[in-house]
C-alpha cells in the first residue's frame, strides 16, 4: 500500500465542518490510517503523509484548515512541521500529536503556537472533538 492517500467521505456532508481539509503527518502507518478513515468518516477530506518533510510540501500545493502532526518524526520533526505552519496563509490549525507526552511538552506546543495538543492514547475521539468544536 503507498504510504500517501487521501480519503473522502461519499459526497455525503454530515456536519457544518464537512469542508475542512486536515493533513496527517506520522511516520506510524497505523495512526495515519486510522486518524485518516475516523476524520474521512466524519465527512473530512484528509491528505497523510509519513513525516514532516512531505507535509510541508503538501501544504506548499495545496490548502489546509488542520496540520495535525506526530513530533517525533524522520527528516522533520513536528516542531518543524508548525513552525513552517506559521508562515502558511491562510494559517492551518495545528495539533500536535504524540506518544511521549507530559505537562512541560503541552506548555511548550502552546507556546510555540499549537492550537491544540493530543497524547496518542486518546488520539481518535480528541481529535474528531476538537475539529468539530472548531468553527472557521
Amino acid at each position: 500500500m503507498k504510504d500517501e492517500f487521501v480519503s473522502k467521505k461519499d459526497g455525503k456532508k454530515s456536519n457544518p465542518g464537512a469542508s475542512f481539509r486536515v493533513l496527517i503527518a506520522d511516520d506510524e502507518f497505523l495512526i495515519r490510517w486510522s486518524l485518516s478513515e475516523a476524520l474521512s468518516q466524519e465527512g473530512y477530506e484528509v491528505l497523510a503523509v509519513e513525516d514532516g518533510q512531505k507535509a510541508v510540501e503538501a501544504s506548499w500545493t495545496q490548502r489546509f484548515d488542520f496540520i495535525i502532526t506526530d513530533l517525533v518524526m524522520p527528516e522533520m520533526d513536528g516542531w518543524q512541521v508548525l513552525e513552517k505552519a506559521q508562515n502558511m496563509l491562510p494559517l492551518p490549525r495545528v495539533i500536535i500529536i504524540t506518544a511521549h507526552g507530559h505537562e512541560e511538552m503541552k506548555r511548550k506546543a502552546k507556546e510555540k503556537g499549537a492550537w491544540a495538543y493530543v497524547e496518542k492514547p486518546h488520539l481518535i475521539e480528541n481529535i474528531k472533538a476538537l475539529i468539530k468544536s472548531s468553527s472557521r
